[in-house]
């Protein structure tokens, strides 16, 4: 069974964090009201910033600093929207079951009965190798510095002096955001990435201009998918929904797109919207999906691409 005493003291120490942006390890006090020494209070810090990447270590002088740079989506639903925490513990422990030994705690049988995890957002990160990359690209972001990364998808190649901004988990998969010297912004599925070295002792913020650096980011808050294009112009398609799955395009449920907008319900129970996009592949295979139930009314050119796909499958 598990040691509620000691999950109570690790979402004690999570509230508090939320609450005062940052905790020496050492904190004697803080420690002390928890029920367990400075030691273990470093070491489930240290938990914390491993398995969420908004919480950072940062030295000062000889002591570590933890600081939460911004509440993640993980510690808002748990800390605002339940009092049952057991799914987090299950899910966070089939990623890395050596994080709470130091706790006593255990998932029981019982409990595991309970959760099914289609996709989770450690999936990919099982191996040490995968662990280690991303550790390492956390580490390289939270310092702005230039990694080599060795890649591999359709053939290997290597990003030299990349500049790794952010890791997303979207789609089922973890990626992460970089310049690269020669190519620009890019997405690399991190579970394509095969080795990281020379990791540069200079920040790259000493050569990319700070203007440049914030059109970066504020992509970065924006973009839909993998397939969305930096710095390239948006184009506007107009889609109809067929009355059987019209009830999943109306304004009440969970948007596709973050660019999704709903236009009108047509007498036929119809509905049509509109969906921004930078190039045809970021929305293609969704409308693929959901075929014969979506037409693309427009523009034209994205008709006739969308019908040259299909006639090559028929043929």
């Amino acid at each position: 069974m598990a040691d509620n005493k000691k999950i109570d003291s690790i979402f004690k120490l999570m509230e508090l964090l939320v609450e005062k942006k940052e905790i020496k390890a050492n904190d004697k006090e803080i420690a002390q009201e928890l029920g367990y020494s400075t030691k273990t209070l470093g070491r489930h810090l240290n938990d914390l910033a491993t398995i969420n990447s908004n919480v950072i270590k940062v030295k000062k002088g000889r002591n570590s600093v933890y600081e939460l740079v911004d509440t993640s989506y993980v510690f808002e639903k748990i800390m605002q929207n339940t009092n049952d925490f057991s799914w987090f513990f299950d899910l966070v422990d089939r990623w890395d079951d050596a994080i709470f030994k130091d706790m006593n705690y255990e998932i029981s049988k019982k409990e595991r009965e309970v959760f099914l995890y289609k996709n989770s957002p450690f999936e990919e990160l099982q191996s040490k190798e995968q662990k280690d990359i991303f550790r390492t690209l956390k580490e390289a972001i939270i310092e702005k510095k230039y990694l080599d990364i060795h890649y591999t998808y359709d053939k290997k190649r290597v990003h030299k002096q990349a500049a790794p901004l952010k890791l997303i988990f979207m789609q089922q998969n973890w990626y992460v955001a970089i310049i690269d010297q020669k190519e620009g912004f890019r997405f690399l599925r991190i579970s394509f990435i095969n080795k990281l070295e020379n990791i540069s002792k200079k920040s790259y913020t000493n050569n990319i201009p700070k203007k440049e650096l914030k059109s970066y980011h504020y992509f970065i808050n924006n973009f839909q998918n993998p397939m969305s294009k930096y710095n390239k112009e948006k184009q506007i398609a107009y889609i109809l929904a067929s009355p059987r799955v019209a009830k999943y395009f109306k304004p009440h449920m969970k948007q596709h797109f973050l660019s999704e907008k709903f236009i009108a319900t047509h007498a036929d129970g119809s509905v049509e919207f509109s969906v921004e996009y930078t190039q045809p592949i970021e929305i293609l295979p969704f409308i693929k999906k959901w075929l014969p139930d979506l037409k693309l009314l427009s523009p034209q050119s994205l008709v006739d691409e969308l019908r040259g796909d299909l006639i090559t499958y028929l043929q």
